[in-house]
């Protein structure tokens, strides 16, 4: 104790310091070294307090977009909110009930089945092309918000390229390259304190990877998508019961004319999916085009906190992807897919 009375007691500015600040700036006036002392203190906390709150947006990588959230609004205006048909404008718990439709049961499941499989083989013979990748998934019991994404895709080798458009994420990137980086995915944030990480390579299937979603890197794009939507249509036809669908000409998403096919499962148990999550799904598939644009799926009721009975398909959507301004013509760059361009 009689340590710390002698250390005060030799240190009075310290427990008066306001008397001695004046004093302190006096010295350090008379000083030029104290004067180039204080002025870098001064430059140091200034940038301190600068690499603390600015963003920052590394020499490499695409500015965010100026309108990204006028990207961000217009396509929540196409699909709507959580649980709604976009421009469809109908009610989820009542798709279309005034539609009625041309096939039913498994000769519905059959024509989806044709369509795909031929929309699959057109795009085998496709190498590449750019689209506006529109996702919404429930990660545990939350929905997050609708994300656009600019999506650059090769087929062989698998290349991927994303960048996110308007929202909290906006400006984020992530690249995949089968066969480099280890096998991993390159992610660069523009925001959060994992920006100040720099470019994060992640194991695709990874925990950190999956945090964000439910599907690795790896399953993106429209043939994946293609490929698993048919693998649950075939073994929708295999049951016997348990499970309906219809399928419904001229329905509206985007302004463009679809079909729409509808199933619905009886129990967890018929679900098509690995992980028996789906009581409904549905998808559009263009007229003009005869691709698949939009997949919806839903959950059961009793497996998610907060869903309402008398708003069950508003509150119960698992997932949701979606495809835009598709350009099979695009020209797309394998720099788009190296680590210079997050660097």
């Amino acid at each position: 104790m009689k340590y710390l009375s002698w250390f005060l007691g030799q240190s009075r500015w310290l427990t008066n310091p306001v008397r001695n600040v004046p004093k302190v700036a006096r010295r350090m006036r008379r000083s030029p070294h104290c004067h180039n002392a204080l002025g870098s203190f001064v430059v140091i906390l200034t940038i301190g307090f600068l690499y603390a709150h600015a963003q920052p947006t590394t020499a490499g990588t695409d500015p965010v977009s100026a309108n990204g959230g006028a990207t961000l609004a217009d396509v929540e205006k196409e699909f709507g909110g959580p649980g709604t048909v976009g421009s469809v404008g109908i009610s989820q718990s009542s798709v279309a009930t005034n539609d009625t439709p041309t096939l039913t049961g498994k000769e519905a499941l059959l024509e989806c089945d044709r369509i795909l499989r031929e929309a699959e083989a057109k795009l085998e013979k496709i190498s590449a092309y750019t689209a506006t990748f529109v996702k919404q998934e429930r990660i545990g019991d939350a929905l997050t918000e609708l994300q656009v994404i600019q999506l650059r895709m090769v087929h062989q080798p698998k290349r991927i390229s994303m960048k996110w458009e308007g929202g909290k994420d906006a400006g984020q990137r992530a690249i995949y390259a089968e066969g480099e980086n280890e096998g991993d995915m390159l992610v660069r944030k523009l925001s959060g304190i994992e920006a100040r990480l720099g470019v994060i390579s992640l194991n695709p299937v990874g925990v950190m990877a999956m945090k964000h979603s439910r599907h690795p890197i790896t399953d993106a794009g429209l043939l994946n998508l293609t490929k698993i939507t048919r693998q649950q249509r075939q073994a929708d036809l295999k049951l016997e019961s348990g499970v309906s669908a219809k399928l419904l000409d001229h329905q509206k998403l985007n302004g463009r004319d679809c079909q729409c096919l509808v199933v619905e499962y009886a129990k967890p148990e018929f679900a098509s999916d690995e992980k028996k999550e789906y009581r409904k799904s549905m998808i559009y598939i263009d007229s003009q085009t005869k691709m698949p644009s939009c997949i919806r799926c839903y959950g059961w009721p009793e497996k998610i906190a907060d869903a309402n009975p008398q708003k069950l398909d508003q509150t119960t959507l698992l997932e949701l992807y979606a495809f835009k301004n598709i350009d099979f013509d695009a020209q797309v760059q394998l720099d788009d897919f190296s680590r210079t361009r997050l660097q």
